[in-house]
């Protein structure tokens, strides 16, 4: 009897040592100097005072998910540290702009961080929105300054890839009801790409922190299918995911074959994805900040 329980204590002392060496079930500190890669994934489709839903953003914020979590950055093959994800009635307001702080807390000036959102945009007196899942008039909002606000106090280089219709021309009327012309129209999409390019007006940003995807043009709509089989997906995210290891770690985007894909090559292959793949019809065009980056957002 009390050999077997030497054996149970002996066996029990030995699975310690193994899980603590091992690091079963424990994210590994980051080594001092290393890049620490975090990402923060939003996707809203079920709107919780609204019946404009949408079908496809949690299954992007899924797709997102996979291909992240895959990357391995540079000679040691770095991982993501934090990959959140926030989704539907999850994604209010306040739970936002509380996780971009929580998310990407303790980053430095080397440090990466990844913010994905694929949901409603609007636009109202020139001012664009991000639609958290609790907005129910405009002071529910998140605008595009807020979310600047929230991304510059982070230290370190920013990826925002944004998934969104167009707001401006989302309506295409002012409050009063005029009609507004389409050169009057201010997207989203392009305003987030002013917003986070280099001005000497914004101090913050004059170290090109920021590399940028949007979905669309401003004149466009940011599309989402229903296939027959299968779960809903958006054109744009879809795209990006196929061209970075979505599908059986094809690296389609990575042109010039050096377990890298760039900012632009990423961008590149979205352009060709989308027309290959028989969307032209659908007339989205991917939008990219800064141009011919060579800034790897993926890596294998």
């Amino acid at each position: 009897m009390y050999k077997h329980i030497l054996l149970k204590i002996k066996f029990l002392i030995l699975l310690t040592v193994l899980l603590l060496f091992s690091g079963c079930g424990v994210i590994p500190p980051p080594v001092d100097n290393e890049i620490v890669y975090r990402a923060l994934l939003i996707g809203i489709g079920d709107y919780i005072d609204s019946e404009n839903d949408l079908p496809s953003p949690i299954y992007s914020v899924d797709r997102m998910h996979r291909i992240l979590s895959q990357c391995r950055f540079g000679l040691s093959d770095v991982e993501f540290f934090t990959i959140n994800n926030l989704k539907d009635s999850d994604a209010t307001k306040k739970a936002i702009l509380d996780e971009i702080a929580s998310t990407f807390s303790g980053a430095g000036n080397n440090d990466v961080s990844y913010f994905y959102y694929n949901g409603h945009g609007y636009r109202c007196e020139g001012t664009s929105y991000l639609c958290p899942a609790d907005f129910t008039s405009i002071f529910s909002l998140i605008s595009v300054d807020e979310l600047e606000n929230a991304l510059s106090a982070i230290p370190g280089t920013k990826v925002v890839i944004l998934d969104t219709c167009r707001s401006g021309g989302f309506i295409g009327k002012s409050e009063e009801g005029v009609t507004i012309s389409e050169e009057e129209l201010t997207s989203f999409n392009d305003e987030i790409i002013n917003v986070f390019s280099p001005s000497q007006s914004k101090s913050l940003l004059t170290t090109n922190q920021y590399k940028v995807l949007t979905s669309c043009h401003y004149y466009q709509s940011s599309w989402e299918l229903i296939p027959v089989f299968g779960n809903p997906y958006s054109v744009f995210t879809m795209s990006l995911c196929s061209g970075c290891g979505y599908f059986n770690y094809n690296y389609f985007a990575d042109i010039n074959a050096d377990n890298k894909v760039s900012l632009q090559e990423t961008y590149l292959y979205i352009k060709d994805w989308i027309i290959k793949n028989g969307y032209g019809y659908l007339q989205q065009d991917v939008q990219v900040y800064p141009e011919n980056s060579t800034y790897p957002i993926m890596e294998y």
